[in-house]
């Protein structure tokens, strides 16, 4: 959140202390991870790290080396140095930024959450979806960030509040989230080679389809027979987050609550 201290390899700053403005920073090129915390506790947090150390070493040739034990302390200081509800859930971010032979790391609160753990939201925006492309497209980077915040504005003249990225007939993803369909309790969802954005709740909903005994297709959402489906979706750290509409197409929220509960 804006005007909140932040750790910067390891020491808590405020964000006019770094070199370069904070704006710009997170405008710049990094890796990140978006993470849940309930009580001070990372949820999934040695997945994070390695979905986040993978990433960094495929772009940048670098593997970090980033101690499981040491940043769960750092985004637990951070979150108490915040003043952040201690028994409540929140979302962080964790950046990791480019530097010679190694990284710097940052950790920064994003925002406090309502109810505690995964939840279903009880929000359902409406979607616009725009054909584009990023470099890297299926891992979490910067780039991810600052396309999906650019076009969920682009949706706002559309008269909806977040944007879905097209690729010809395909629905990739929602913003930097992975998108999820389904249709007669078939589970649907764009592969990894098609562009799609991986993330470890990508993983925790079709490990949740799995206990909930639905069927799944890691194909995707085709653009041209939206109106064929009941539920269309996205999860991200907060948990769930089910769309009212795309592109004129009308959805229903019911099977998410099914899957929610196997996270």
């Amino acid at each position: 959140m804006k005007g909140e201290l932040i750790s910067w390899n390891g020491r808590i700053i405020a964000p006019q202390e770094l070199e370069m403005p904070l704006p710009e920073l997170l405008a710049a090129h990094y890796v990140y991870q978006r993470v849940h915390t309930l009580a001070g506790r990372t949820l999934h947090l040695a997945a994070h790290l390695d979905m986040a150390v993978c990433a960094f070493q495929y772009i940048y040739g670098v593997r970090p080396d980033l101690n499981e034990n040491s940043i769960a302390e750092q985004i637990a200081g951070t979150l108490r140095t915040n003043r952040y509800p201690s028994h409540g859930s929140a979302t962080v971010l964790l950046c990791l930024f480019p530097r010679e032979e190694s990284c710097d790391f940052m950790v920064m609160c994003e925002r406090p959450l309502i109810d505690k753990g995964y939840t279903v939201s009880s929000l359902r925006p409406r979607a616009a979806s725009y054909e584009y492309d990023i470099p890297y497209s299926s891992f979490p980077t910067g780039f991810q960030l600052s396309a999906a915040r650019m076009h969920d504005m682009l949706a706002l003249e559309h008269g909806a509040t977040r944007s879905v990225r097209r690729r010809g007939d395909q629905l990739i993803s929602c913003g930097e989230s992975p998108l999820f369909g389904i249709k007669r309790k078939t589970l649907f969802t764009a592969p990894l080679i098609h562009g799609a954005v991986d993330s470890i709740e990508r993983h925790l909903v079709i490990a949740a389809a799995a206990k909930a005994k639905m069927d799944f297709l890691e194909e995707a959402v085709p653009h041209s027979e939206l109106k064929d489906f009941d539920e269309l979706f996205y999860a991200d750290a907060s948990g769930i987050t089910s769309l009212s509409e795309c592109d004129g197409a009308k959805f229903m929220s019911l099977l998410v609550s099914r899957l929610i509960a196997k996270f």
